[in-house]
């Protein structure tokens, strides 16, 4: 094992009072999730306006429909005529201004939900982007996929629709208990009275609600997970024979998942049926209330329809409000994700005031350096500009050197000083602009073979990528599967190009860029013999510091020095030339045990 336990706490770092903190990272948990004060601003400003809207239109519809009975003759009921005109003219136009202010706060809340997710998700990514490989060891690629994209899609449901849309539904709401209480406090009265009976029934769903979310969120993660692996190991399904059993393992989270989600519809369902049934049953109190009251003429009849239709006007907002503890439920549970994982094992908020590496020489020294389970006190010394090959048996610790000089991984005691400066004590994101690197775990991009060259040196020229697409062969190699040489498209990983392509282009991005330390982790596997010889002609002849990991005699028999680990101790250092020399005496005496005959 080459890496350190997954929770280990990277070393290395500067001490907190050293940290000038800087970005998102540092934001308290609650400032997070805060929507933009104009936002909420505009939306109160908007609730206001509809509730202004609504009370207008109320108030001036019972005046329409007082004036429907003349108190006049002649002049006098013209006038009151023409009044009504009017006052329906004044009413087309409030109801056109509370359609367009609604439409207004749709688009407003959507804004402001898809803001907070935006820089949500870019906070994530750059946590994500922070941790070390031995961080994600544990963590289902389903899980995270789902705290990217489903998680921050039901925050901003409750950010949006909840939070936001509710504030100006229960603005709206007071609205309209208000023109309510203006024409009858009886029927508005009994209004309320069934409203807030439905707000009682709706918040008792809340435990059932939370627990079944929970369990949907948890068997949606398996699903994505697991149907995530199946496209990365397809093919090893498809050989293995296990394409039935995939199946069935799949069909079975499929039904488990299903059955959480029918369970949280049953309960949303619930939800959206309290808020209808109340808000109709808020209509059959008002009409019963009324009926009372008109019996005791103590209202008109005309009145008790105006109530009923403030009952109605109501039903988006009782609605709206009915489906916040829906949309509560589901953000908090989401919400508790998202910081769970911001608050995951990373390396931190890289400071300001650490200095980036500087490689003038590419002296890499080792001082002690142990890392769990893969480096026990190593101590050597690289000098600059050599081959050094690192060579032991699987699990000797030969990847852990390579990692610990890259940064993949922060050892957890000693360091590493390359030309005098403590890696520790440098910028990581300096650190890709003096290193080349190759190795199983780092796969190829989507993009264009130039793309990938690139990646790591974006300032390359064409001609350099030329030189290094010669120099390695890769024009006549890639000229088999297609004509666009360093243009050719590669997929996610590089699998529509052979083993031996993806190698070489992996080699070849290692070596743009001139960087000053190469890292290479077993970098000609699966090369044809023509090809390993131009590849290992393009690795000797750069300018730099090799530390080359590999048991292959030939690449040993290149090397300046040798360096031989066993369970992460360094056992021995072997000039390159003694190692060449043992060599042609190894070769000369099998020769000579088996003389040529004639």
């Amino acid at each position: 094992m080459d890496a350190p336990p997954p929770h280990a706490p990277p070393t290395g770092t500067p001490r907190r009072a050293d940290l000038k903190v800087q970005g998102a990272g540092a934001t308290a948990d609650r400032d997070r999730f805060r929507v933009s004060r104009v936002a909420i601003w505009g939306v109160v400003a908007l609730g206001l306006a509809q509730g202004a809207c609504l009370l207008s239109f109320i108030l001036l519809l019972s005046k329409v429909v007082e004036l429907l009975e003349p108190t006049g003759v002649g002049f006098a009921a013209e006038r009151e005529y023409r009044q009504s005109l009017v006052a329906c003219a004044v009413l087309a136009g409030l109801g056109v201004a509370l359609g367009v202010l609604r439409a207004v706060e749709f688009s407003v809340t959507e804004r402001a939900g898809y803001a907070v997710v935006r820089r949500l998700r870019m906070e994530m990514y750059a946590h994500l982007q922070r941790m070390l490989p031995a961080h994600l060891l544990h963590r289902a690629r389903g899980g995270l996929l789902l705290r990217l994209t489903g998680d921050l899609s039901m925050l901003r449901m409750w950010l949006s629709r909840g939070q936001l849309q509710g504030c100006s539904a229960a603005i709206t709401l007071a609205a309209g208990l208000v023109a309510a209480f203006i024409l009858s406090w009886p029927m508005a009265c009994s209004l309320l009275a069934v409203l807030s009976l439905g707000a009682v029934a709706s918040l008792s769903s809340g435990q059932a609600m939370r627990s079944a979310t929970r369990t949907m969120r948890r068997r949606r993660s398996l699903v994505i997970g697991n149907i995530a692996e199946q496209i990365n190991a397809l093919a090893v399904t498809q050989v293995a024979g296990r394409t039935g059993g995939e199946f069935a393992r799949l069909s079975r989270q499929n039904d488990s998942l299903n059955r959480a989600l029918v369970r949280v519809a049953n309960l949303r369902g619930r939800l959206r049926g309290l808020a209808t049934g109340t808000s109709m049953v808020a209509t059959a109190a008002v009409v019963a209330t009324g009926v009372v009251e008109a019996r005791r003429g103590e209202v008109l009849p005309a009145t008790v329809l105006l109530e009923v239709l403030v009952a109605r006007f109501l039903t988006r907002s009782v609605r709206t409000l009915g489906l916040m503890h829906d949309y509560w439920h589901r953000g908090t549970v989401s919400r508790q994700k998202i910081l769970d994982f911001l608050a995951s094992s990373s390396r931190g908020i890289e400071s300001s005031l650490l200095a980036p590496l500087r490689v003038r020489r590419g002296e890499i020294r080792f001082n002690d350096v142990t890392v769990e389970g893969a480096l026990d006190g190593l101590t050597v010394l690289a000098e600059p500009g050599t081959v050094v090959a690192i060579t032991g048996r699987a699990g000797s610790g030969a990847t852990a050197v390579l990692d610990v000089v890259a940064r993949l991984v922060d050892p957890d005691g000693g360091a590493v000083i390359i030309d005098d400066q403590d890696l520790a004590e440098t910028s990581p994101s300096s650190i890709g602009r003096a290193v080349g690197m190759v190795g199983p775990d780092l796969p190829l991009m989507r993009g264009t073979v130039t793309r990938n060259l690139t990646y790591s040196a974006r300032s390359s020229t064409p001609a350099e990528v030329q030189r290094v697409a010669f120099g390695l062969g890769l024009h006549q190699t890639l000229g088999r599967v297609g004509a666009d040489g360093v243009d050719e498209w590669l997929v996610e990983g590089g699998q529509n190009v052979s083993p031996a392509d993806r190698q070489l282009i992996a080699v070849g991005r290692a070596l743009m860029g001139n960087p000053p330390i190469l890292l290479l982790n077993r970098p000609f596997e699966g090369l044809d013999p023509a090809s390993r010889i131009l590849a290992r002609a393009m690795v000797l002849r750069h300018r730099g510091t090799v530390l080359w990991c590999t048991e292959d005699p030939e690449d040993l028999a290149e090397a300046d020095v040798i360096w031989v680990l066993e369970g992460g101790v360094l056992t021995e250092v072997k000039a390159g030339s003694a190692y060449r020399a043992e060599q042609w005496t190894t070769r000369n005496h099998e020769e000579s045990r088996w003389p040529a005959t004639t």
